[in-house]
């Protein structure tokens, strides 16, 4: 096999290093692990026989199980599915969360019977959002007693907890995936030598709280408001200046 050319070798160190890749592999496996131990609590609080999370990822329409435990045990899984023809579609369309009782079988959770140790009954199912996007479900299920208002309202109160962890799985799985498809094309001998710094801003855009972008994007908007030149950027420093003596002034200061 022919030695890499040191181009070859010196992008792929530049994409390594400016991913992160090792800490962010971590990172991500120590979210999933976390998932288990929050569905294995929800278990208890509930109380359920099963509970797991279904993802939307990067391929829309399409759900991603990376966990799913039971009071005893939390595994990974590899389930992946459509989301049309599951109780899941309602909630990426902005439905609400629900109990719901099953038949047999029922085809409902067809999808995900491969990955189920139990014979549900019943389930609630809740969105988990972060903002106002949503993310995916919380799924729970019961072999037994049926489930009602009372454990409704406590499984939108878990996906609450839940959808800080999926946020941050989410979004290191999405990168992963573009990052693994886009490879071969960012190390060829025509890749733009201005990656790493693309890359990097980028990353760092994307891990943004939404107070800091928003921040940012006002920012952003002055300074294309005064790049127009002497006289727009006069009316720009006025507008900040009043804005600046009207919160001193809510504020009582002088």
């Amino acid at each position: 096999m022919p030695r890499p050319s040191t181009a070859f070798s010196t992008r792929l160190a530049d994409l390594l290093s400016t991913l992160e890749s090792t800490a962010l592999l971590g990172a991500a496996g120590s979210r999933v692990r976390g998932l288990g131990e929050h569905l294995r609590f929800a278990c208890l609080a509930m109380p359920c026989d099963e509970a797991l999370v279904a993802l939307e990822m990067e391929a829309l329409g399409r759900l991603t199980v990376p966990a799913i435990a039971t009071a005893d045990e939390a595994r990974e899984t590899t389930l992946s599915f459509p989301a049309s023809g599951t109780p899941f579609a309602y909630l990426l369309a902005g439905g609400t969360g629900v109990a719901a009782s099953l038949e047999e079988g029922d085809p409902l959770l067809e999808p995900l019977r491969a990955g189920l140790s139990t014979r549900p009954r019943s389930l609630v199912l809740v969105p988990l959002r972060s903002a106002d996007l949503v993310l995916g479900g919380a799924l729970f299920l019961r072999e037994n007693e049926a489930f009602g208002d009372r454990e409704l309202v406590l499984a939108e109160r878990l996906a609450v907890v839940l959808s800080l962890t999926v946020e941050a799985f989410r979004t290191e799985r999405v990168l992963f995936e573009l990052f693994a498809r886009a490879l071969p094309e960012l190390i060829g001998d025509d890749a733009p030598t201005d990656f790493a710094a693309a890359l990097t801003e980028h990353v760092h855009t994307l891990r943004l709280e939404p107070v800091y972008r928003r921040r940012l994007e006002l920012a952003l908007a002055v300074g294309r408001v005064a790049d127009g030149g002497a006289l727009e950027a006069d009316l720009a420093a006025r507008l900040l200046a009043d804005v600046a003596r009207y919160v001193r002034a809510l504020g009582g200061a002088p």
